[in-house]
């Protein structure tokens, strides 16, 4: 009776654990950045690139699917994400890049053509900062948290409880624009990614000081990318 008594507990004890932690993990965010074998999104994207020649636009559906997991060189678990791109469904889907992810009770990472990127920290905490170039060499970058975003439908579903990363929200100066955010949805991931990086035409006045070429916004070179959630699930 006392054995039977005490593995009763030791059971009840190990049962309280688990849901803890598995509490404690949501409480955290960790489920803004789902990763597991066999997840895709696809998204709808609008792109226009501007130079000298003047602005091109592409419309197309980008898939973003976790192919594998394996363990990098410091031996943490990481996941193999294949990204391809089609104009649209009556297309088949061609391998744009391949990219690896992965993520902690403290942060998430996403590797984007060798350049590791830190998209999430955790727990997630309104107006909180980070530098998203902690893990890379670039210059730094300061992303900050907001979670005061109104429900969305995409995918055909309102999304609720989204948090936005605004990476840059630089409004217009006389050199160019710099604006750049992601958001993201519980158990979904990231559902909008909306990116403005825009050099203007300048010229020096008399003063010596910078002004724009006649004093009008004329975009020199840049890029501009809106993505939107269409569908989601597991293959």
């Amino acid at each position: 009776m006392r054995y039977r008594f005490f593995f009763i507990c030791l059971w009840s004890i190990t049962s309280c654990s688990e849901s803890e932690i598995a509490i404690d993990t949501d409480r955290l965010g960790l489920h803004y950045f789902p990763l597991e074998v066999g997840d895709y999104r696809i998204y709808d994207v609008v792109e226009k690139n501007y130079s000298v020649l003047g602005v091109t636009e592409e419309v197309y559906e980008l898939k973003e699917s976790i192919e594998d997991s394996s363990l990098n060189a410091s031996n943490n678990l990481q996941y193999i994400v294949h990204r391809s791109t089609r104009i649209d469904d009556t297309e088949s889907w061609h391998l744009d890049s391949i990219w690896t992810a992965r993520k902690s009770t403290e942060l998430a990472i996403l590797t984007e053509n060798n350049v590791s990127l830190l998209k999430l920290t955790f727990p997630i905490v309104h107006d909180s900062t980070w530098d998203g170039n902690a893990l890379n060499s670039l210059s730094i970058d300061t992303y900050r948290y907001d979670t005061m975003i109104s429900d969305s439908t995409l995918a055909g579903e309102e999304l609720q409880n989204l948090v936005k990363v605004v990476q840059n929200d630089r409004f217009e100066d006389v050199l160019g624009l710099n604006e750049r955010s992601e958001t993201y949805a519980p158990d979904i991931g990231l559902v909008i990614k909306e990116s403005s990086i825009l050099k203007y035409c300048t010229e020096q006045d008399e003063d010596n000081r910078t002004q724009l070429c006649d004093n009008v916004i004329q975009i020199e070179s840049g890029r501009e990318i809106v993505m939107t959630l269409k569908e989601y699930g597991k293959e």
